[in-house]
């Protein structure tokens, strides 16, 4: 089940937050984003964070507001935003626009329950869809067009972004995959997909630390607050 948030207005906060994500997108933005769409995971416990770390503030923000922020500023079009615990109250602090808003029942039972969720909400003309995560409020908007722009040029069925020769998130991945996606079962995301097309996987180094940083624990909070107070 899903339903639409129709309220369309951004905080003062939110918007100061947006106004700091930098405007570095490729002159075809438009273009290659029409048949590419997002989930968002965010139906998770925050079990290391005590509380829900989808409305803990970032930058000013709520986590999750902070992450869609992003996705807006990218190249992706129709992005879903998959809630489970907590929806709630996610739903009363975290101001939603566009958003396909949709809530897992089944959330304690792991995070590929959200993920074949996610899919089942995206739309039959995407050609692809960009798994992001709700606790990755650091990744640039062109990060994402980059893996967009590497999809469009090489067709691979998955494209992950690396930092510094190590792999992050978010992934893109092909529709020719989603099958195997909805197969995934337990508390994992769709390692088990890139794995077993390893062969076929296209690494793109990307400028942006951000890939590599969630935040899971309240100590990884209090970093990053300081860090983000340093870049305002």
């Amino acid at each position: 089940m899903g339903f639409r948030e129709s309220d369309r207005g951004l905080t003062r906060k939110a918007q100061r937050n947006d106004r700091r994500i930098p405007r570095t997108f490729p002159p075809y933005r438009q273009r290659l984003g029409k048949q590419i769409e997002a989930v968002v995971l965010a139906a998770g416990v925050s079990s290391r964070m005590g509380k829900p770390k989808q409305t803990l503030h970032v930058g000013g923000v709520p986590m999750l507001e902070m992450v869609l922020a992003i996705m807006r500023r990218s190249c992706v079009g129709r992005v879903v935003v998959v809630l489970g615990a907590n929806a709630t109250e996610v739903r009363n602090r975290v101001k939603f626009t566009d958003e396909l808003v949709v809530v897992n029942p089944r959330f304690a039972e792991g995070m590929s329950t959200s993920l074949r969720l996610g899919l089942r909400h995206i739309g039959r003309e995407a050609d692809a869809v960009v798994i992001a995560l709700g606790d990755q409020p650091f990744v640039q908007p062109a990060t994402i067009d980059t893996l967009v722009a590497a999809y469009k040029e090489s067709r691979a069925p998955i494209v992950i972004p690396k930092y510094r020769g190590t792999r992050g998130n978010p992934v893109l991945f092909d529709k020719s995959v989603f099958s195997q996606m909805t197969t995934i079962r337990g508390d994992v995301g769709a390692k088990s997909v890139v794995q077993k097309n390893a062969a076929d996987v296209l690494e793109v180094e990307v400028p942006d630390r951000g890939v590599l940083i969630d935040i899971d624990k309240p100590s990884d909070l209090k970093v990053r607050r300081r860090r983000s107070r340093g870049r305002a």
